[in-house]
């Protein structure tokens, strides 16, 4: 009877560990499963999926950064009585990239698998935005982290991960150019760097004193196209406008739409127009010119004479307001203004040789330009033989036209139908 009852006992044994084997997975598994689901999800992990078998528990995911990684596979093991395997911690964390723009900051944060392309990142996105500073200070490196399958180092600048944010840095092109008493300072955005070293060699062509200050110019392939971004057309124009004497302005953004600002004759404004054309289309360009009879007339111009400050100071008060007058569509020098000329000719023997004078008349812009252009430089040529016949050498002595400017200008002279003298 007894040998009977352990008989039975064997076999009854096996069937009662399959049956609370049962018991066990039916009442007991969905619940811990979901316990284990929730504490995944608790500590941040995505997807979270988990598979208990019997008292095994294999879990994957994905995981915002090591600490959370950590923080799961914690809560994981402390959930008895199932138990975590070596190689059952399938939560991964994938590298992650995120990006902060700030005035003239990018700030960089998320986790990488290591340093070096960290170092890599930082490199290429200096030099697709040179004007901004890349803080990575929040861009960290862990073994734990790893690259998306889809994904292989190194990085690029059309890798999709960084894609998303490379996009949102393009910027536009943009130029301004200021030019003072000391210094020509470029600043702005252009595409090609061999557009911004053309620009800053043609500049120190024509600086004459002054210095050229390119540092707030930048140049990258990161930066949109622009129409003005020309190669030859903008320093053709950049050498024009600012080979003539401060103050002037330059500016020319992403619209197309130019800005100028400064002292113009008429010829330099129909200069620099024309120029603009090709770089522009049929923008409209902004200007605002103060205009002028000629270069000489610039306050910015330095004189070019070589005679001593104390004789060029000397000569500029007898000048002042010495005017040639003429009659009305007349060439004819009148007594009275010989006279004047006769009583300035010693002074201008003084000088000596080192002398040079412009002799130009001021053109009536209400007469046909044509007309006036004749008659001025008649008039122009009777004041330079008269002072010639009183002895002034004629060596360095131009006799030219100004250019009309509109009556009530600030520099419309004082007197129609007069000439002028003036130390080169």
């Amino acid at each position: 009877m007894r040998l009977s009852l352990c008989f039975f006992m064997l076999i009854l044994l096996p069937v009662a560990t399959g049956v609370h084997a049962w018991l066990f997975c039916r009442e007991n598994l969905p619940a811990l499963t979901q316990e284990a689901i929730a504490r995944l999800k608790a500590a941040g992990v995505r997807n979270p999926v988990v598979d208990i078998r019997y008292f095994d528990i294999a879990v994957t995911g994905e995981a915002p950064d090591p600490a959370s990684r950590q923080q799961a596979l914690a809560a994981i093991r402390s959930l008895g009585p199932l138990r975590l395997q070596p190689g059952a911690e399938r939560i991964h964390v994938l590298a992650s990239l995120r990006a902060r723009l700030e005035p003239a900051t990018l700030r960089l944060s998320g986790w990488f698998p290591d340093a070096e392309e960290i170092s890599h990142v930082r490199r290429m996105l200096a030099e697709l935005r040179p004007d901004l500073a890349i803080n990575a200070d929040e861009l960290h490196s862990s073994p734990e982290v790893r690259w998306p399958e889809s994904l292989k180092p190194p990085l690029t600048s059309s890798s999709p991960f960084l894609k998303p944010i490379i996009d949102t840095l393009r910027v536009p092109a943009e130029l301004h150019i200021r030019s003072k008493d000391d210094a020509i300072v470029l600043s702005g955005l252009l595409p090609d760097t061999a557009l911004k070293e053309d620009l800053v060699d043609t500049l120190a062509e024509v600086a004459g004193a002054r210095v050229v200050d390119p540092s707030g110019l930048k140049a990258s392939p990161h930066v949109l196209p622009a129409a003005f971004a020309k190669a030859e057309l903008l320093p053709a124009f950049v050498r024009s406008f600012f080979g003539v004497p401060p103050p002037r302005f330059f500016d020319i953004q992403s619209d197309g739409i130019p800005h100028l600002e400064g002292f113009a004759t008429r010829q330099m404004e129909s200069t620099w127009l024309s120029l603009l054309r090709p770089l522009t289309g049929a923008a409209k360009v902004e200007a605002h010119f103060t205009l002028v009879p000629s270069l000489y007339h610039f306050p910015g111009y330095r004189i070019q004479s070589k005679l001593a400050p104390e004789v060029i100071t000397s000569l500029q008060e007898a000048l002042r307001g010495c005017e040639v007058v003429f009659d009305a569509g007349s060439a004819h020098l009148l007594p009275q203004e010989q006279t004047k000329l006769a009583t300035l000719a010693p002074t201008l023997l003084a000088a000596g040789p080192a002398l040079g004078l412009v002799i130009g008349a001021h053109p009536d812009p209400a007469v046909p330009e044509k007309i006036e252009k004749a008659i001025g430089l008649a008039r122009a040529e009777a004041v330079l033989s008269f002072l010639v016949e009183q002895g002034v050498p004629a060596a360095d002595i131009r006799a030219v036209v100004f250019d009309s400017v509109p009556a009530g200008s600030p520099a419309a002279p004082a007197i129609l139908r007069c000439v002028e003298l003036l130390i080169k």
